[in-house]
């Protein structure tokens, strides 16, 4: 049998026999006798058991990751004065971790792909939001597509496991394998004609049409509330209408205000309130149509506030590493390096990875950069020390910078420069302000289980387990929550 049959509620017995192995029931008897033999003993051993020996319980899965969500805006709520019933409800009702470290750099695309196929980046592919592109060829690209993921996913393993799989704007699911509803992360220009894209994109075709008689024109905007609106109405609509028993949803208006306003600031505490209400109702559709759920709060990664950038890159042209035109638009036109960076950190490049003579005079200027504190460096990894974080295997180097600090755009002028209070993430998991967020409440779930610290890549396969299907790929132990 290909798979276990949906029965909400009760242990679904699986049979691990490969369709292919009783295939004669159509083709003929071109089977061998001890084949047709060992199903039968399956067979027969599931009848008189009750399915006991195979049987897996199937629990629906709905997970909302909150994008840029510190563990402390909920398990220190009183301290920031956050209004915010539903998530805290999580504390008394459900287990939580203190704190979930997340793999570098702690970005929103590695980080979301990590919380559903449970391996790093080094081995699903995704290292950073956007693409390694120097020359500006793919104009400001990201990494959108499913097909980029190089990993199996929890959507892969509930769809072949026979569970109906949703998911509402989570990032690099374009055209993504295993993914029933899909409204993917994706945009061109942010302005409402992008809705007619999002149609495109969306699947199955027409889906998105439906929901968005009921939600509104579903594209991009700004990333703030009104965009999250839209997200908790088109997941509404997607629960009630076709009962995902996993659905995956990512609400973004959080770290929006983050990056312009810092953590904690006035106008961030508002809207993750704002949020909570939001998050409420998606909860309460979900308990409607499965009321057996687990329902997760996950997030990508924390936040750091900045008041300084690095233009590591300006610094890189004024070594003479770099060839940029144009004065009124400032561009790569030639590079023998380039720092690809992820906001808080970046990954230092070479054009020809086997120039060990430029690999020398890059180090030797990062190190006399690093030196001077007010470049705002924590510190440059080489290539051996980016290889053992798992950043991406080009990385000639990897350069962190402090609290306080991040890596500016601008590829001429001043190196360091003063900007507004702001916040950013990207930099690497070592800070502990970057380290992200898990919530799980359901039937059978150990009320108020604190569970320490745990690290991102035992969420997928707890999930996995939950749901009762198979991620062999992820090697980590899934997380006791019972």
């Amino acid at each position: 049998m290909g798979g276990p049959a949906k029965n909400a509620g009760l242990p679904i017995c699986t049979l691990r026999y490969d369709d292919r192995d009783i295939l004669f029931l159509r083709r003929g008897f071109d089977v061998s006798i001890r084949r047709f033999a060992t199903a039968v003993l399956l067979f027969t051993l599931a009848a008189f058991t009750g399915c006991s020996a195979f049987a897996q319980k199937h629990r629906p899965v709905l997970m909302i990751s909150i994008d840029g969500l510190r563990p402390d805006y909920v398990t220190q709520a009183d301290k920031h004065g956050l209004k915010i019933p539903v998530l805290r409800s999580f504390l008394t009702e459900g287990a939580y971790a203190d704190s979930v470290i997340n793999v570098s750099p702690t970005l929103t695309y590695p980080n979301h792909t990590t919380l559903v196929t449970g391996v790093a980046p080094r081995e699903h592919g995704i290292y950073n939001n956007t693409l390694f592109d120097p020359l500006d060829k793919e104009r400001g690209a990201w990494n959108w597509y499913g097909a980029q993921v190089k990993a199996p996913t929890l959507w892969q393993a509930a769809k072949a496991a026979g569970l109906t799989t949703g998911s509402v704007l989570w990032p690099v699911t374009v055209h993504a394998k295993g993914i029933d509803y899909n409204v993917p992360e994706y945009w061109r220009t942010k302005g409402e004609y992008d809705h007619y894209l999002m149609e495109a994109v969306s699947t199955p075709s027409g889906f998105l049409e439906e929901a968005e008689k009921v939600a509104g024109p579903f594209y991009a905007r700004d990333g703030g509330l009104d965009l999250d609106e839209v997200i908790t109405k088109t997941a509404i609509f997607m629960i009630e209408n076709h009962h995902p028993d996993l659905l995956t949803i990512h609400i973004v208006a959080l770290d929006h205000l983050e990056h312009a306003h810092g953590p904690f600031s006035p106008e961030a505490n508002e809207t993750l309130e704002q949020i909570d209400e939001k998050v409420g109702r998606i909860i309460a559709a979900e308990l409607r149509v499965h009321p057996d759920a687990d329902i997760v709060i996950a997030s990508d990664h924390g936040f750091l506030p900045v008041t300084h950038k690095m233009n590591l890159n300006a610094a890189l042209q004024n070594a003479g590493l770099l060839t940029v035109s144009g004065k009124s638009k400032p561009h790569v036109t030639a590079w023998k390096v380039y720092a690809w960076s992820a906001g808080g950190s970046a990954a230092v490049v070479l054009n020809n990875g086997s120039d060990k003579a430029t690999e020398q005079k890059v180090g030797e200027l990062l190190d006399r950069l690093a030196k001077d504190p007010v470049n705002g460096i924590d510190r440059v990894l080489d290539r051996s020390q980016a290889a053992a974080i798992g950043a991406t295997p080009d990385a000639a180097f990897v350069v962190n910078w402090k609290s306080g600090f991040q890596m500016g755009g601008a590829l001429t002028g001043a190196v360091v420069e003063d900007v507004p209070l702001s916040g950013a993430h990207g930099f690497l998991a070592s800070h502990p302000e970057l380290h992200s967020s898990f919530f799980v409440k359901g039937t059978g779930v150990k009320a108020g289980k604190r569970l320490g610290t745990i690290d991102m890549r035992q969420i997928a396969p707890t999930l996995a387990a939950e749901l009762g299907v198979s991620l062999p790929s992820a090697k980590m132990d899934a997380i006791a929550l019972r």
